[in-house]
């Protein structure tokens, strides 16, 4: 049996080779020539003869071309052609022994700007888009577009949220460069989450990414009367609420420092004011906002969770106008207009709060009764926000950015009859200039470069004076001495990047560029002075000064391609290289990126997306709040930078016009990750820092539901996230090798977010969101220091609540219940809230306009955990712990004038 299957199979062998052997084409014989200035015609007879093929065309093809000179010494006869024709209007196909030519047909390129018709500002992110050839195209983020089609009459379509749609004919003869103006609609306050038209999110090639409308974010929930656009972007999926009312970022299983900040391309390194009630970020400067959590363009790099894009406003360079706002804790005013009418504009807004003027009323009452106990303690933060755009030409344009806000804190304390006055004064803040200039070089090429500065800065300040009292029956004292400490940490950059736009064909965007950092910290600058008084002749001073400084170089070049390969098929590939320098080591990276799209059908598609990320630089914290005394420190010989890799894969579809619906899953792995080891100082010092380090590796993943409403009288969202998130460090400095949650796993969450327009005047907004609570760690030890030798360890006390001996003793963890163990094993209480906003529209005479805005945060008071009291009591066999919350309902209002 077994000789008869051989015998056929080589029969059946040898019969098809025959049969495959006589379908293959006799093979060409190379072509070899060189001829000098001859027509055409003359170089296609001589390939005939030599390859035996034939040219089929049509006699006119070749009138009007000039004379050639071409050469080829042994070449086949495919590359032959491909050259002979590559910068001719003639496209060839070879079929068998014929080649067929025909003319090529021609393509011009339509670019240009798209403009507000009302202050000429940049429409980013803008749709056009040729009903005729069905190819389309959009604007970057200066308003600049570029579409090739083909010659003759083209019928173009020009759309962007809240403006009017514009369609005209053109007969496209040549190259052509137009300024596309649109009007904006007269209705009030669209909420709008995503820039592009109803299918974009579907058609889009780019997984968890979300943009934001300025006219979005002010008809969001605002927390004492100020929307934020952080906060907005804490209800999307895939974002850890955090502590309770704070704008700190945690996404996808990231901590708090691996989200990339900017204003106009430049870096903001802290973001909060008023410990994070409020972030930096103005919303009357705010153009728009995209926020990126998974599939990351190769043109951002430097963090691992998320990027937050932000623009801001140009002004208008027709007229005047403005808003001024006064709200619970705040005021604010805009203002814009022209400099010179169509060349140039601005637009500066400033916000302020006046905290420290109510709490100084109330002192100076307070003062004023007590005589011997005088205090003066205030807080205060400001913003300043502008811009400048000029406009040399159609094709040149200047613009310069600046942003500056601070934070002052000062608590001081006299009291008579005490021997010690306080007097702490701290300031922190960030300082941001860019000067950005962008040129279209072509009508396929824009350019951009921007130079840059940026600055974050905290100082602290402390004076202690002492007084020894002459004696018991007397109120009378005597000066001893003083000690004054200053403790201050910056970081500075000074920057410069080009970004360019290429764009070849309809269905390729190219955008490359160049990026290089010089990164000057300071994580630590200590001064003190000391003086005692040693008679009332003379005294002794001492003054210590302890400064550190680190230069750090980062450059960074990126590759990235957005190509429609099919009607189907989308794709944006990418490459980012960054080099980072430092005195002791120098990185380098290569992070690939890459996200796929295949669409199903008009209104459903498929993507997938992979992405690698690479962070230098970490921010030392001794507090789960985002203080001003964290430190930013770049990376050591002994502490790599932060890596991390991410694939996402999702479905993406559209119900009729009105919804949108997504469902996300993600699997994310991070690498080099630190933590403060287990039982050590962990206040954050620059001295010896990453000896205090542990290095280890992360995980996230969860799925990511997201239903939205974005177009008619009620628009929102609904989402719910299911995700892990945990950390594991090998060496058994924290939590002796073995995994543990980390601080923000949420299991669960759920947001809803709904805008609901009553009339043209009213507009109600609602958000409730849900979390399972945040984790944390519990001491149930301590170690003592050398000096308390003399004092009892701690131990577990009758009610079953551990009792300490010293607020100098550093924690330890152990694992000697199942109930608390180590880092973040106790779970706090779930997490949920309702938000409600009222805005009530007052149309004045001139087109100005009246806004009140009455918001309710936390509208049914939940006490939710805001953090541990820090005390262990025992029932039966568990422990339990208590847990405080300290947010109950706040209402406020504010209103705004515009004009």
């Amino acid at each position: 049996m077994l000789k008869h299957i051989t015998w056929l199979l080589t029969f059946l062998w040898i019969g098809i080779g025959s049969v495959h052997a006589q379908n293959i084409p006799p093979a060409v014989p190379p072509i070899t020539l060189e001829m000098q200035r001859v027509p055409l015609s003359a170089i296609l007879t001589e390939i005939e003869k030599q390859a035996g093929i034939v040219f089929s065309y049509e006699s006119a093809l070749l009138d009007h071309l000039p004379l050639l000179s071409f050469s080829a010494k042994e070449e086949a006869l495919s590359y032959c052609l491909k050259r002979l024709f590559a910068n001719l209007p003639i496209v060839y196909k070879e079929t068998g022994n014929y080649v067929i030519l025909k003319s090529k047909p021609q393509v011009y390129t339509i670019s240009g700007f798209i403009r507000d018709k009302e202050s000429q500002e940049c429409l980013l992110n803008a749709s056009i888009y040729d009903l005729l050839s069905q190819k389309g195209s959009t604007s970057n983020n200066y308003g600049f577009f570029s579409i090739t089609l083909p010659r003759g009459n083209v019928r173009l379509r020009t759309s962007y949220v809240g403006f009017k749609t514009k369609e005209f004919f053109l007969n496209l003869q040549s190259d052509t460069l137009l300024q596309l103006e649109l009007t904006p609609l007269d209705a009030l306050n669209e909420v709008v989450i995503e820039g592009n038209n109803i299918r974009s999110e579907v058609h889009n090639s780019r997984t968890s990414a979300l943009e934001l409308s300025s006219e979005a974010l002010q008809s969001a929930p605002a927390l004492f009367g100020e929307a934020d656009v952080v906060r907005t972007f804490q209800q999307t999926p895939g974002v850890a609420i955090g502590t309770e009312g704070l704008t700190g970022m945690y996404v996808r299983g990231g901590n708090n420092d691996e989200n990339l900040f900017l204003i106009d391309g430049n870096p903001v390194y802290h973001i909060n004011h008023l410990v994070g009630l409020f972030s930096t970020f103005n919303p009357d400067a705010i153009k728009s906002a995209t926020f990126y959590k998974g599939s990351f363009p190769a043109r951002y790099g430097g963090r691992l969770s998320s990027i937050m894009d932000i623009r801001q406003k140009e002004g208008d360079m027709q007229a005047y106008h403005g808003n001024i706002s006064i709200g619970l804790l705040a005021a604010k005013a805009n203002i814009e207009g022209p400099i010179v009418k169509n060349r140039t504009s601005f637009n500066v807004s400033f916000r302020r709060t006046y905290l420290d003027a109510i709490t100084s009323l109330a002192q100076a009452i307070y003062n004023k009764k007590h005589k011997d106990d005088q205090t003066m303690a205030g807080y205060s933060f400001y913003d300043l926000n502008a811009k400048i755009s000029h406009k040399f030409s159609d094709i040149s344009r200047l613009y310069l950015s600046f942003y500056t806000g601070q934070d002052r804190l000062r608590d001081m304390d006299k009291v008579l009859y005490e021997s010690v006055n306080e007097d702490m004064r701290w300031r922190w803040g960030n300082m941001i200039g860019s000067a950005n200039w962008t040129y279209v070089f072509n009508n396929k090429l824009f350019g951009n470069m921007i130079l840059s500065y940026s600055r974050y800065r905290s100082k602290l300040r402390q004076e202690e004076k002492f007084y020894q009292f002459l004696n018991d029956a007397s109120d009378d004292r005597q000066y001893t001495g003083y000690t004054k400490e200053l403790f201050s940490s910056s970081i500075e950059d000074v920057g410069f990047r080009t970004d360019f736009d290429y764009m070849p064909r309809t269905n390729h965007l190219i955008k490359f560029g160049t990026e290089y950092i010089f990164h000057i910290y300071h994580p630590e600058v200590h001064k003190k002075t000391i003086e005692y008084l040693l008679d009332k002749m003379s005294s002794q001073r001492q003054d210590i000064h302890k400064k550190t400084q680190v230069l750090g170089h980062e450059t960074a070049a990126y590759l990235e391609d957005e190509w429609k390969i099919s009607t189907r098929w989308k794709a944006n590939a990418g490459i980012r290289f960054s080099l980072f320098s430092t005195p002791d080591k120098v990185y380098t990276s290569l992070d690939p990126r890459v996200s796929l799209r295949y669409l199903i059908k008009k209104n459903l598609s498929v993507k997938a997306a992979y992405a690698k990320m690479t962070q230098y630089i970490h921010l030392l914290s001794n507090s789960y709040l985002t203080l001003p005394s964290d430190i930013w420190v770049p990376v050591t010989s002994r502490i790599p930078p932060m890596t991390s890799h991410q694939v996402t894969a999702g479905i993406y579809y559209n119900l009729s016009k009105l919804f949108a619906f997504s469902i996300e899953g993600y699997y994310k792995t991070m690498n080099h990750l630190i933590e403060y080891q287990d039982a050590v100082s962990i206040f954050p010092s620059f001295s010896r820092w990453d000896e205090k380090i542990s290095v280890g590796e992360g995980r996230a993943y969860g799925m990511e539901v997201m239903t939205r409403k974005k177009s008619g009288n009620t628009t929102g969202w609904v989402s719910y996230t299911l995700s892990w998130a945990d950390r594991i460090f090998p060496d058994g400095s924290v939590n002796n090798g073995k995994r543990f949650p980390a601080k923000y796993d949420n299991r669960h969450k759920f947001n809803i977010t709904l805008n609901q327009k009553i009339s043209k005047k009213v507009e109600l907004c609602a958000s409730w969101m849900y979390a399972t609570g945040n984790r944390m760690s519990v001491a149930v030890g301590q170690y003592l220091t050398p000096n308390q030798h003399n004092q009892y360890p701690p131990h577990l006390s009758d009610e079953g609540g551990y009792e300490y001996n010293s607020n100098n003793d550093f924690p330890f963890y152990t694992e000697k219940t199942t109930d608390i163990i180590a880092r973040n094993a106790v779970k706090l209480g779930a997490y949920h809230r309702l938000d409600l906003s009222l805005n009530v529209y007052r149309p004045k005479k001139k087109g100005r306009l009246g806004i009140w805005n009455i918001s309710i945060y936390n509208a049914y008071c939940r006490m939710n955990p805001f953090s541990s009291g820090g005390v262990i009591y025992k029932k039966g066999n568990k422990y339990y712990m208590e847990q405080h919350g300290y947010v109950p309902i706040i209402p406020s209002v504010s209103y705004t004038y515009k004009f």
